[in-house]
């Protein structure tokens, strides 16, 4: 049965109406007209499509409330996730959104969905800090007997949906063209994103999948970056004292890359001409490698929670989900197609595609 949103109680909920679409939306701080217009260019529109209009439930129109759990909006990727499943609900004017941080801490996203639940959603979209620890949660909400759409991050437990590209052949890209670029040979450090998070996993699987093939690249240290520029900066500046030779730095996160090579220019490393290799694609990753800085970006696009909404929105309408499967863990998933690595020679191309309107970090060792 649907459940009405406790308005009163939420603090970052919205109810995007056609009426107000001048209204600015909450943590995007874009209006409904800005996120429409958006909507043109989101990269999966194809995928589970949806006329815009209200959904009608038994042919009926009823208010329809959907909880987002993110793992956090201290980083623009995880804003723009959230633009993209605003601009979804713009479209149907009977579809509110209550979205809560989850401030990067376990505990608190745990106590997120709980809280989702409480206040009677009617589907739980759920991109996790963590993927094991946030299985109690997912099981309550599947106990719950609502959907739960699993975004980006996987967790080991049933769910109705997980969403996301491959990590593990997106890394495999961007690990061939580091060794491509250093002939088979050479000395890395590898700055992961958060321990445990299954993009993590995987990405440093995609790279080891691509290493056993080139004995010749040694990975002398590795480190925690947590996907941002902050732990970045020490761990790289460790990596740097302790040793003298390093050809390339495998790095998680866009931000982590711009943290590591402020790390090399202030240890006076920039003539060792260390090359950067990352992910994330954004709009300012790709100026950074058509500009030289990044060897590669991984172009894992954060435009993927429209699709988790539509998800929701047939399970709640009782279509099926096409293209979903079963896969190495529980419930469902829905593989997008992987993009392109982005490189120098189709930098062009992508930028002015990706995500995110700020210039990209300029490169300490070219001022």
């Amino acid at each position: 049965m649907l459940k009405r949103s406790l308005l009163g109680l939420s603090v970052a909920l919205f109810a995007p109406i056609f009426a107000h679409a001048q209204d600015a939306q909450p943590i995007s701080g874009k209006t409904c007209e800005q996120l429409l217009a958006q909507y043109k260019q989101l990269p999966f529109t194809d995928v589970l499509p949806l006329d815009e209009g209200p959904v009608l439930i038994d042919g009926n129109e009823k208010a329809i409330t959907i909880g987002f759990s993110q793992t956090a909006f201290n980083h623009p990727w995880r804003v723009s996730m959230l633009e993209s499943l605003q601009a979804e609900a713009c479209r149907h004017p009977n579809v509110s959104l209550v979205v809560l941080d989850g401030n990067v801490d376990v505990a608190k996203q745990s106590n997120d969905v709980r809280d989702l639940l409480v206040r009677g959603v009617d589907a739980v979209l759920l991109s996790p800090v963590e993927s094991a620890a946030l299985v109690p949660a997912a099981r309550a909400v599947t106990d719950a007997g609502i959907p739960l759409i699993v975004m980006d991050r996987d967790v080991p437990a049933e769910k109705t949906l997980f969403i996301g590209q491959s990590n593990v052949t997106m890394a495999e890209q961007v690990a061939e063209k580091m060794a491509a670029d250093l002939g088979g040979k050479g000395n890395i450090v590898v700055l992961t994103g958060l321990k445990g998070s299954s993009p993590a996993v995987d990405r440093n699987k995609g790279m080891e999948n691509v290493l056993a093939k080139y004995p010749d690249i040694k990975v002398l240290a590795v480190g925690d970056a947590q996907w941002i520029r902050e732990p970045a900066v020490p761990l790289m500046e460790d990596f740097l004292t302790a040793h003298s030779d390093i050809n390339a730095v495998f790095s998680h996160a866009e931000e982590s890359s711009w943290g590591a090579q402020l790390a090399v220019a202030r240890a006076n490393r920039c003539a060792d001409g260390i090359r950067h290799y990352t992910f994330d694609g954004s709009n300012a990753g790709f100026k950074a490698v058509k500009e030289g800085t990044f060897g590669a970006d991984g172009n894992y696009t954060p435009f993927i929670a429209d699709i988790g909404l539509r998800a929701a929105l047939y399970k709640l309408t009782g279509k099926e989900i096409p293209g979903a499967g079963a896969y190495d863990a529980p419930g469902s998933r829905l593989l997008l197609p992987d993009s392109p690595t982005v490189v120098a020679a189709n930098a062009d191309e992508w930028i002015g595609r990706g995500w995110g309107d700020f210039e990209p970090t300029p490169d300490p060792c070219k001022k």
